[in-house]
């Protein structure tokens, strides 16, 4: 049986919530941050992030395993994405234990994921408040110009 790779310890206090060489492609992007776009994918990540923990303990309360893998899996590329790379693989390892049946040994997994996603949660509030503050007027995740169309971010596209 193929053993899943290990993650960091969530009380290293050495390691960074957020990958900023990932924050750093997104900002390639655009360059001069005129358009916000850090922002606007920093914004729809933490709402989706916010969306799918909900659905992640309704599915862990109501033993719907397939539900959780789902959301495990649509997390696992979002969070990716915006560099959050320890919970992408913290999501990763949660969705093949299910698919491998290991139930038995999700809940210690299931209770990392939770804290993790406070984590990344705080990490990328922090970026927004950040590129706000730097980016003279650019949108913050509330702010205007964030409608932008569905992303892969917000669990709409499938990885």
């Amino acid at each position: 049986m193929q053993e899943a790779r290990p993650t960091p310890a969530l009380d290293d206090s050495h390691r960074s919530v957020l990958d900023m060489a990932s924050l750093d492609q997104l900002r390639q992007l655009d360059p001069t941050g005129g358009s916000g776009f850090l922002s606007r994918v920093l914004g729809t990540y933490v709402r989706s992030l916010e969306r799918h923990e909900a659905e992640a303990q309704q599915a862990r309360q109501a033993a719907q395993w397939d539900a959780l893998a789902r959301t495990a899996h649509t997390l696992k590329s979002a969070s990716a994405s915006v560099g959050a790379l320890t919970f992408s693989q913290i999501c990763a390892d949660i969705e093949g234990r299910i698919r491998r049946q290991e139930l038995d040994q999700l809940d210690p997994l299931l209770d990392r994921f939770f804290q993790e996603a406070i984590l990344v949660r705080e990490a990328v509030q922090a970026q927004l408040g950040a590129s706000a503050a730097a980016g003279s007027g650019a949108p913050s995740a509330g702010g205007k110009g964030s409608g932008s169309g569905p992303s892969s971010l917000d669990g709409s596209a499938a990885s």
